[in-house]
């Protein structure tokens, strides 16, 4: 760097910072250094992540993107932690240089005070407990007008400090506040009484906790993304209720597993639930369960032959491997379904083959529908994989339940002819055995009734063969019936 500008920018009181693509630092001025604590030498090529505040990771590496296709930014919010654990909200712009490929930033402190409009006196402790924090906080007095907020509330509302300016709490709409959580604050301000609610944010769809303490005038509160352990409590709940359906005699497989994917469907609003069946030759696949997906398009797809070109659900019975197709107008796998797609508004469809636990052959496809383009994201590919386990169970138990039913008639058949059906010949060969002359072998009789015992003894022999024969198929179905029944993946083959 030029002597001349490392001379002017030591000298500022705003912060100044080198780094390169990767995050990691190269230079920094003295007045960032002082604010943070970290010497030049200790700072050099430490990622910027170290000393930013994790909550904000995401926020950091999407900046990071914009930057390096718009070259340029101005006005990003970000916490950076000093070498003590404190704090410090900060507002930065930063240039990349396409010459050295650096990015070169300049920013200022915002942490002399908490943001608070009235500029209440509040002490360092609590102003950088508030700061450090990754649930946000923020205050409203009784005309619901925030006073005081932290960094966090900014990244929770997806809001900067000056769209907050005179704003109300009804009027951040971002925040998706819902009547359940209004009636707690104003609970708070007429009764001076705590209370918490939880609600689904449909502006950003997750879920969210919001605490409140009534303190004279006002109300200070503290909101929370609770979203992975709401959708792990949700999706818990509803396998619960599903094993406990699928317990009941009353319930087919059909009726069990729409009501699994209706489930899902409330937890996820924005999803598209279908299950397909795979015939027992493995080339087709038959409609099983789909609760919102138009019937028509249920009724076009049915007995489709799978393939490796087979939309999603053909491929992914065909190659027994998930597949993710985030653009069904541009996937080639959708080349000849697409046309059927593109009239009820299908975007996007994920699948996931449901294999059987010995890894032996497919049973069916659990798939998504999106009606926008879109890619998975963490939690929605982990309630895919507790899904197609779910699937599993309840399809193999409706084939051991079915093979049980099948052994159980066979058993009755092979009971019924061990009753009947050997009773009527050994009898009639005991009743031909006594009417044998013993003491005159040449007795005309004798000749008539061995052949009468031969006869029998054919039609004896032709009903053990039945027997032996049901016994080969009761043997065969047991062992086809899966020995382990569990939520683990089922075994896959190597190769």
């Amino acid at each position: 760097m030029d002597t001349r500008l490392s001379f002017l920018f030591d000298k500022s009181t705003d912060f100044f910072c080198v780094f390169d693509n990767g995050g990691n630092i190269k230079h920094t001025n003295a007045a960032l250094r002082k604010v943070i604590g970290y010497s030049q030498a200790e700072l050099e090529n430490m990622k910027i992540s170290t000393v930013s505040h994790k909550a904000d990771s995401k926020r950091r590496e999407d900046t990071l993107q914009l930057l390096s296709r718009k070259k340029e930014i101005s006005g990003y919010e970000i916490r950076i932690k000093a070498i003590d654990g404190r704090f410090y909200n900060t507002k930065w712009s930063a240039i990349l240089n396409p010459d050295d490929g650096l990015i070169y930033a300049s920013g200022t402190n915002l942490t002399d005070k908490l943001n608070r409009t009235d500029q209440t006196d509040i002490t360092d402790n609590i102003q950088h407990i508030l700061q450090s924090f990754s649930e946000g906080f923020f205050i409203i007095n009784n005309k619901w007008k925030i006073t005081a907020y932290n960094p966090a509330f900014l990244a929770i509302a997806g809001v900067k400090n000056k769209q907050l300016k005179n704003l109300s709490l009804k009027q951040l709409h971002s925040l998706g506040i819902t009547d359940e959580v209004v009636a707690v604050f104003e609970v708070a301000f007429k009764e001076n009484l705590p209370g918490q609610a939880q609600y689904f944010n449909t502006y950003f769809k997750r879920w969210l906790r919001v605490s409140v303490y009534p303190f004279k005038s006002e109300v200070m509160a503290f909101i929370s993304d609770i979203n992975s352990v709401k959708m792990q409590q949700l999706i818990l709940a509803l396998e619960k209720n599903v094993l406990e359906l699928h317990a009941s005699s009353s319930n087919s497989l059909e009726q069990t597993i729409n009501e699994l994917l209706k489930g899902i469907e409330q937890i996820f609003p924005d999803m598209i639930c279908s299950v397909l069946e795979v015939d027992e030759a493995q080339e087709r696949v038959y409609h099983l369960a789909a609760p919102r997906l138009s019937v028509e398009y249920c009724n076009i797809i049915n007995g489709s032959a799978i393939g490796p070109k087979a939309g999603s659900c053909g491929t992914s019975a065909y190659h027994r491997s998930q597949v993710i197709v985030s653009d069904i107008e541009t996937s080639p796998l959708w080349n000849d379904y697409r046309d059927l797609a593109r009239p009820y508004g299908l975007k996007a469809c994920w699948s996931t083959p449901v294999i059987s636990s010995h890894g032996t052959r497919v049973l069916a496809t659990f798939a998504i529908y999106y009606i926008s383009a879109r890619q998975p994201k963490t939690d929605e590919l982990q309630m895919i994989e507790r899904t197609t386990n779910i699937l599993r169970v309840l399809m193999e138990n409706k084939i051991n339940h079915d093979n049980i039913n099948n052994q159980n008639k066979r058993l009755q058949e092979i009971a019924s002819i061990s009753s009947h059906e050997i009773r009527r010949p050994v009898a009639t060969i005991l009743g031909l055995v006594n009417l044998f002359d013993d003491k005159d072998s040449k007795n005309p009789m004798n000749r008539e009734i061995i052949h009468h015992i031969n006869i029998t003894a054919q039609e004896l022999d032709k009903v053990i063969h039945t027997i032996v024969e049901k016994t080969v198929h009761l043997k065969d179905e047991s062992q086809a019936v899966p020995d382990q029944l569990s939520l683990r993946p089922p075994h896959k083959p190597s190769g």
